[in-house]
């Protein structure tokens, strides 16, 4: 083999680049032209191995994170009967924890992960309200809503904007600038309306 054939070869040694963050490296783009008399010229190379740049990469890592759907925070309420009373609080309470998604981009190991941010209740009577506190079950309650007495049922549902983080084999977690948003199932409550009602009874 010459040293002519060896430069050439996609095997010889040292000309495969070793890419930063671990991508793998683009291979060669090979070429030949139909010459006049129809036969075709021999194979010559266009381009040899190179490197994905960062920011090819970033932009791979930037649309896996706006399409990522992460599991829903899952809602709960107290009472858990499907049933509250109107002008008493309902305590509600989302679960708050990481999502976590791997994904090999360019050959780089890439882990993201998402932390709940916010959460939008819903009430199903026109009202929302928005916390950053994922609330708690009685009798520590933070997040409550009560029911005027103008409906008979409502849904609840619940979105959760996340914050999401990156990081490149294994590398220093680095934030996302955007965020996203998931949507729980809706929770159907039946809304009471107790009366006061005078009724006769032994006099004390």
């Amino acid at each position: 083999m010459t040293a002519e054939t060896e430069t050439c070869s996609p095997l010889a040694a040292g000309m495969i680049p070793d890419c930063p963050g671990g991508m793998a490296p683009i291979a060669p783009l090979w070429m030949r032209e139909q010459l006049v008399d129809g036969t075709w010229s021999a194979w010559s190379v266009a381009a040899w191995y190179s490197c994905p740049s960062e920011a090819d990469l970033f932009a791979l890592i930037e649309r896996e994170w706006t399409e990522l759907r992460p599991d829903p925070s899952e809602a709960s309420l107290q009472p858990a009967t499907g049933v509250v009373y109107a002008t008493v609080p309902t305590i509600a309470i989302a679960e708050d924890g990481l999502r976590h998604h791997s994904a090999v981009l360019l050959g780089a190991d890439v882990d993201i992960r998402a932390t709940p941010a916010t959460f939008t209740w819903s009430w199903g009577d026109g009202d929302e309200t928005t916390t950053s506190d994922p609330g708690a079950p009685y009798p520590d309650a933070t997040v409550t809503h009560a029911y005027g007495r103008a409906l008979d049922s409502a849904t609840v549902t619940l979105t959760t904007t996340w914050s999401g983080e990156y990081r490149v084999a294994d590398g220093t977690w680095a934030p996302f600038d955007t965020t996203i948003a998931t949507t729980s199932p809706g929770i159907t409550l039946a809304v009471l309306h107790p009366r006061a009602v005078l009724v006769d009874g032994p006099l004390s």
